[in-house]
């Protein structure tokens, strides 16, 4: 049986802790230091934003901004889940940063869930929408991006 996810674009504002958490001190960002240390020096720390009683994820340096999605807990609103994307041109949407709960992760408790695998689906799912997009890639493993947004 999945556990009941819901994917959204904020994060009520009491749950702060846990995004940051996901963002800041994720116990899972170790497989992946060096990409985004890489990612950081090219585009900006991910910054959390207060927009009246809810959060969101920005990226300072970039005038244009980025989207989030956010993986939520259907019954208690906790984010387990962060992804912050930008579209790069016209045709490529690319991931910057992601965060998932540890028990989330690969090797975690819930980790047969395949939360990032669904998060990556609903991203693309979501760029299918946006005219012109036909690439998504993440800015980590830019080397292993996936044709057909």
């Amino acid at each position: 049986m999945r556990e009941p996810v819901t994917f959204t674009s904020k994060v009520a504002i009491e749950h702060r802790a846990a995004l940051e958490r996901l963002l800041f001190f994720n116990g899972c960002q170790h497989r992946v230091a060096e990409g985004i240390v890489d990612v950081i020096d090219r585009f900006g720390p991910p910054e959390i934003q207060i927009d009246g009683e809810w959060l969101r994820v920005q990226v300072s340096e970039l005038s244009n901004g980025v989207q989030s999605l956010f993986a939520v807990e259907t019954t208690t609103g906790r984010p387990i889940g962060v992804a912050v994307y930008m579209r790069a041109d016209l045709e490529h949407v690319t991931v910057l940063h992601i965060g998932l709960s540890e028990e989330y992760c690969a090797g975690g408790e819930r980790g047969s869930l395949n939360l990032l695998l669904r998060m990556m689906k609903e991203i693309r799912r979501s760029s299918r929408r946006v005219k012109g997009v036909r690439r998504l890639s993440v800015a980590y493993g830019e080397q292993r991006s996936r044709a057909g947004a």
